[in-house]
């Protein structure tokens, strides 16, 4: 029987050896801005204050990492969180292999095969971190860890809590790990149908709390919600296409095409249903063949060693004749998941990387199945069938298998060298990044106690890449981010009301303009275009407003300083 300690070391020592090593010579690297805006709004860098509610995201953590900030402002506190919450999911995914592999492999080659799976499947969610990994993850990790261990009541409580906490970063996020851990928990069990209430019991618990959610949200944040639903499908998932009607209309497009969505006046639900549309021919003929398309290209590019590990469990089911109509129900399920998000939806790699590894510990589970040695009783299998045990998973021809081994080493070696490029790509961004940042701090010499303002549009890129076990400011003083998703979020009207006493984007923007000459004006071509024909639009105005680009920002050109002078 294998020790207790041994086992421990395999679930909690290896993972943390392993994430650390990545931290330490890899690094960690935002995948999207996202994340770094969510830690901006928290501390109170794009609010007048630290905002401790988010009508999307972290329901309930908030009020805790706005309380951090601001007792301990230099400390990484929404990247810790995520770390940690990580590097549960870590551990109980290598609990569930562990527990898994135990019987059929060597302690030496089952430590070579976790090592293995972290290396070509699991190390990117660290290397290129984003809090929808995270809350993937953490939900199907700990459904598949409670299902293989039905009679623990503490198993069955972690999961419960796990689920929970991983609701609460998103709720869609959650119920996405949860779908996607399914079929491997019904196989894990040792007796399914006593385990299907239960999963149907926490799918109900799941989908009545977010119910319970959307019922208790404000007016603001419920519009929000649906605002962002017709957001989503314009530009995440390329679904509908402007069809303005109005001046208005042409002037809201133009904002949504440049992400600049606070201004309620011209970007709301009812210019959204009025000014976009789905055009079936244009969508289903030209739209999603390009989708596919690319994204087929970019997962095959990204996670050949994952695409290669299903297709080998594939091979070896048809070689050994054990195919099941409920293992190619799976292999349908988690492929036509693959083409809808990818197709209809959007399939960034914090989405792809996850569902491609559940399908993987899936057929895993059907690869140990298709043996007479896996069993509801395994542990009681003897150690002198190891080595049969072992050639279960080998080709059977001694050529075969060194075949098997230099192929599987040139796999190592291909995707080695990729993550070397991709650390290569994001160590440069990161240093762009941090020196446009750095530039941003020290061209915003404070103009009084409390700092100038800055108002910035087309920025959000120099949020990406950056560290999440790192502080990152703009400089001393408000502010003003008009682009990007957090522009319509509920607290920036707080912030306006704070600079100019009114809660309209575009009214405090000019006042800003004709009372505040310290104003930074830091934008892109394109914004600074529209925030022209936005002040022109107002008909009622004496004079406009006029941006006129000065000085580029040295690390990133497309970024300019701006004068205000009105005419």
């Amino acid at each position: 029987m294998p020790s207790r300690l041994a086992i421990l070391s395999r679930v909690l020592l290896l993972p943390l050896v392993l994430v650390l090593a990545t931290l330490a010579t890899l690094g960690s690297y935002y995948e999207t801005s996202d994340d770094t805006s969510f830690a901006w709004l928290f501390s109170g860098v794009l609010a007048g204050k630290p905002v401790v509610s988010l009508p999307l995201f972290f329901h309930g953590y908030g009020h805790a990492l706005a309380a951090a900030y601001t007792s301990a402002p230099h400390v990484p506190w929404l990247g810790l969180l995520n770390a940690s919450l990580l590097m549960g999911a870590t551990m109980l995914t290598f609990a569930v292999l562990d527990r898994l592999l135990r019987p059929y492999l060597r302690p030496w080659a089952l430590v070579l095969a976790l090592v293995a799976f972290f290396f070509l499947a699991w190390l990117e969610h660290w290397l290129w971190f984003s809090h929808v990994r995270v809350g993937i993850l953490l939900a199907g990790a700990v459904v598949l860890f409670a299902a293989q261990r039905p009679g623990s009541r503490s198993a069955v409580v972690l999961g419960v809590l796990g689920l929970g906490a991983a609701w609460l970063i998103r709720p869609s996020l959650a119920m996405l790990g949860f779908g996607l851990a399914v079929p491997a928990a019904l196989l894990l069990a040792e007796n399914w149908r006593r385990l299907v209430p239960v999963l149907a019991a926490a799918a109900l618990g799941l989908g009545l709390a977010t119910v319970v959610l959307g019922a208790l949200q404000t007016d603001d944040a419920a519009q929000m919600q649906q605002r962002d639903k017709y957001l989503a499908r314009i530009l995440d998932f390329n679904q509908l296409r402007p069809t303005p009607r109005t001046p208005a209309d042409s002037l809201g497009t133009a904002a949504v095409e440049q992400w600049i969505l606070g201004d309620a006046t011209l970007v709301n639900n009812a210019m959204l249903q009025r000014a976009y549309h789905f055009e079936p021919a244009d969508f289903w003929g030209r739209e999603l063949p390009t989708k596919l398309r690319l994204r087929a290209g970019l997962v095959a590019r990204d996670y050949f060693p994952v695409l290669l590990a299903l297709a080998a469990v594939v091979f070896g089911t048809l070689r050994r004749k054990k195919g099941t109509a409920g293992f190619w129900l799976v292999q349908i399920g988690f492929g036509a998941t693959l083409l809808a998000f990818a197709g209809l939806l959007k399939l960034p790699p914090r989405i792809a990387l996850p569902i491609l590894d559940f399908w993987l510990i899936t057929n895993l589970i059907f690869w140990c199945r298709t043996t007479r040695f896996f069993a509801p009783g395994y542990k009681k299998s003897s150690q002198a069938n190891v080595t049969q045990k072992v050639d279960f998973f080998l080709p059977g021809s001694l050529a075969a298998r060194r075949v098997g081994v230099g192929l599987g080493m040139l796999v190592v070696v291909l995707y080695g060298a990729k993550n070397l490029h991709r650390y290569h790509v994001l160590q440069q961004e990161r240093k762009q990044h941090e020196l446009a940042l750095r530039q941003i701090r020290g061209y915003s010499s404070p103009a009084g106690a409390r700092g100038r303002v800055r108002v910035m549009a087309g920025t959000s890129d120099l949020l990406k890449s950056l560290s999440p076990f790192k502080i990152y400011s703009p400089g001393r003083g408000p502010v003003v981010m008009l682009s990007g998703w957090q522009s319509h979020d509920p607290s920036q009207a707080g912030l306006f009301r704070e600079l100019s006493g009114s809660p309209q984007p575009i009214e405090c923007l000019r006042q800003l303009a004709r009372h505040a000459p310290s104003t930074q004006w830091l934008l892109t071509r394109e914004t600074a275009h529209w925030l022209t024909r936005r002040f022109r639009f107002d008909t009622d105005a004496h004079s406009t407003p006029v941006f006129v680009p000065m000085q580029a920002l040295a690390a990133d050109t497309s970024l300019h300083y701006h004068q205000v002078v009105f005419r």
